[in-house]
């Protein structure tokens, strides 16, 4: 079975009105299979929004192609490609109840009214608006609008959703749960949805595959999982959660493994392939696999003493900032519920960090000796 989606070696470049050329995409390559969740994930200007647009055919490409379903579609205009998009603002039609948003499109297919109210009737069944179909748009919630809006794009039954940030308008409570009403309903009509967002937490909640974007290019792209425990670069590794980067130098390489000096003269030895003798490297360690304990208690891994500098209050955990000799402040969780509550350190104490060797990632550097 082919992709869904295939888009090859994509390029594009807008002139700012001082003359000067920025590139939105530069060589752009991506494949979404049948039945994916893809977001596309990265800062203000990175691409991903320019990206979208060039699938749905409203931004033409400089060079490149892209196939929808195995036809070719860079060419074609935006009403002719088998897609639709949920933008930020649901572009919804104030005068037209909710009925008439979500038919509006198969009404300009002229498809006999019969076939529209059964289908109309079935997709705000689908959203959980049934019921709905006679109010206004503007006696709805925010939830509820942006659900007509993704009914209005469904209707017409297209290959691949696009989703401009539809969330990003909404409360943090209801945006949750629209993340959680989204996921479940790409599962259940079974297409693939393309995802734009720049909340780090909202694509590794949501998707199968993450393409992390900067500067037009493609930084990384895999699963969640692979993005927050292996990133591929010091750009990916603090864009996607928050994490601790210490420096190392790698001083010998046997196999899968690789011998690496810490600053402070340490040396560990880490099961990773992709590594050079004598390279400079970054290791990672997220904070949740940094555990905080007593100094002089004995620890496997590495250990670390250090001074707490900083504590804030997140709900269900603690999050210490801690000044480490030799390095920038770590930033570690402690559980906040439970026996753990009583044990959390005040700002000043003493105490020793303990890590894991094998929730460390090391990152090669880009300059390699």
């Amino acid at each position: 079975m082919h992709p869904i989606l295939n888009i090859q070696n994509a390029t594009k470049h807008f002139t700012t009105p001082d003359g000067h050329i920025i590139t939105a995409l530069n060589n752009v390559s991506l494949i979404v299979e049948q039945n994916e969740f893809v977001t596309l994930l990265g800062p203000s200007g990175c691409g991903k929004t320019t990206l979208l647009r060039a699938i749905s055919g409203f931004e033409d490409l400089e060079t490149g192609s892209i196939t929808i379903d195995g036809a070719m579609v860079t060419n074609l205009p935006a009403h002719k490609r088998p897609v639709n998009t949920v933008f930020q603002r649901y572009a919804l039609f104030p005068h037209l109840n909710v009925a008439r948003n979500v038919a509006y499109s198969l009404e300009i297919l002229g498809m006999p009214k019969a076939d529209i109210t059964k289908k109309v009737g079935s997709m705000l069944e689908l959203v959980g608006l049934e019921g709905f179909g006679d109010r206004r748009i503007n006696q709805l919630s925010g939830g509820q609008q942006q659900r007509v809006a993704l009914a209005r794009s469904l209707v017409a039954q297209p290959k691949i959703l696009l989703l401009d940030e539809p969330l990003s308008a909404l409360d943090k409570n209801l945006r949750h749960k629209m993340q959680q009403e989204l996921k479940t309903l790409q599962k259940e009509i079974g297409i693939a949805f393309v995802f734009v967002t720049h909340d780090q937490e909202e694509a590794l909640t949501m998707s199968d595959r993450i393409v992390v974007l900067n500067e037009g290019d493609i930084q990384q792209l895999g699963s969640p999982e692979d993005l927050y425990r292996r990133p591929k670069s010091e750009f990916v590794a603090r864009f996607i959660g928050e994490g601790n980067l210490l420096d190392g130098k790698v001083v010998d390489v046997f196999g899968d493994r690789a011998r690496i000096l810490l600053p402070s003269g340490t040396e560990i030895v880490l099961s990773q392939s992709n590594l050079i003798a004598c390279d400079d490297v970054k290791l990672l360690v997220r904070p949740e696999d940094v555990l905080v304990g007593q100094v002089g208690i004995p620890k496997e891994g590495l250990s670390l003493n250090g001074i707490v500098d900083h504590i804030f209050f997140v709900g269900t955990d603690y999050q210490l900032l801690v000044k480490v000799d030799g390095y920038p402040t770590l930033k570690a969780l402690v559980r906040s519920t439970g026996e753990t509550r009583s044990h959390v350190p005040a700002s000043g104490d003493t105490v020793c960090l303990s890590i894991s060797i094998d929730s460390l990632h090391a990152i090669p550097s880009v300059d390699h000796c």
